[in-house]
């Protein structure tokens, strides 16, 4: 008898399985059925499927924006991947990930970015030097 992956058995595709790492110890999750307003502090990784409006602040860790978020918000975090929508600044102090379809409207301050084909953007990109 195959065990079975639990993230496997929750519908969640492959490539967001990926983004969430799992080998975190702990991740939030803000699911497709939910709508939050207003500025979100966050101590561990957070995937958000869902709505948010207002500010994510996550300065040690990852911000996942799963294929379903849509996510209205000026964000700071060490690690951000985006799959779904976004729109608002965001400042990571390590990386940013444009995934395949996902669409941003805003500007991107990181040391380093990277994009995949088919992702869509509208506004300014600015490699940052490590230490800034």
């Amino acid at each position: 008898m195959n065990a079975i992956n639990p993230s496997e058995a929750t519908g969640i595709p492959p490539s967001t399985r990926q983004a969430l790492d799992p080998g975190a110890i702990s991740t939030s999750m803000v699911g497709s059925a939910v709508t939050i307003g207003g500025d979100i502090f966050c101590k561990q990784d957070l995937f958000v499927d869902g709505e948010v409006n207002g500010t994510l602040n996550l300065p040690e860790h990852k911000l996942t924006v799963g294929p379903s978020g849509n996510v209205k918000a000026n964000i700071k975090a060490h690690n951000v991947i985006i799959v779904g929508r976004v729109e608002g600044t965001i400042e990571a102090t390590e990386r940013v990930e444009l995934r395949g379809k996902c669409q941003l409207t805003g500007d991107v301050k990181s040391p380093r970015i990277s994009i995949e084909n088919g992702a869509f953007i509208k506004g300014t990109i600015e490699v940052l030097r490590h230490g800034r």
